[in-house]
């Protein structure tokens, strides 16, 4: 073999490896039919998924994709998620303006209230002792902390909607404090306690029609 034909075959061979990936996402992103055309500019995005972390484009509509929908619901059953919106056909999810905390749930105890919470961010390997807790100011106990892994089919459906890096994993908190007033509406502040832990957010939520849901799940 030539030493020309040796060196252009090496540099053929290179040349494939290197355009090989890019070449097989081409391929899948073809065979997406929910894609846009290759030969068009990407889409500006209008719609984001409610928990997308901010900076968001100005204009942006949060939206509430409904296979992330179901499942966020199904994290509560049989106990109501709460809504932001009046009660109705119409649900809007209660969370923090960084779209970091989100209060899925609110039941009355014998013992006082529980507040479930969800962090919309990957935090492996958490625990009650990680967090730092307020209701309208005064300290909550943290009676369970749960790594969540969220499905694949939503996290396919996040991106889909334009959350590029959305969790594979949330933290579910089971938040319990002393009976709230009737007073609304109430403030949750989070903190995270890990050294080097950045995570803080706080959120309001009003008072639910509390359901008779004493004892409907284990503490």
């Amino acid at each position: 073999m030539r030493r020309e034909t040796r060196i252009n075959l090496i540099f053929l061979v290179a040349f494939v490896i290197v355009a090989l990936p890019g070449a097989v996402i081409l391929f899948r992103k073809k065979l997406d039919p929910t894609a846009h055309r290759l030969d068009q500019p990407d889409p500006v995005l209008s719609r984001l998924p409610y928990m997308s972390p901010l900076p968001a484009p100005p204009g942006v509509k949060w939206i509430v994709p409904d296979r992330t929908q179901s499942w966020v619901r199904s994290l509560t059953t049989p106990v109501p998620t709460l809504s932001a919106a009046p009660p109705g056909p119409q649900w809007e999810p209660v969370i923090s303006p960084d779209h970091l905390l989100q209060v899925l749930a609110a039941e009355r105890l014998s013992s006082g209230e529980r507040l479930t919470l969800i962090v919309w961010r990957d935090l492996p390997q958490a625990g009650a002792s990680d967090f730092a807790i307020t209701a309208d100011g005064s300290a909550a106990s943290v009676a369970r902390v749960k790594a969540t892994p969220v499905p694949p089919e939503v996290r396919h459906e996040l991106v889909m909607a334009g959350f590029v890096r959305p969790p594979k994993e949330v933290v579910l908190l089971e938040v319990d404090l002393p009976q709230l007033p009737p007073a609304n509406p109430h403030r949750v502040e989070f903190s995270g306690t890990r050294p080097g832990s950045t995570a803080h957010a706080a959120v309001e939520f009003k008072n639910p029609e509390w359901p008779s849901t004493q004892g409907s799940r284990a503490p």
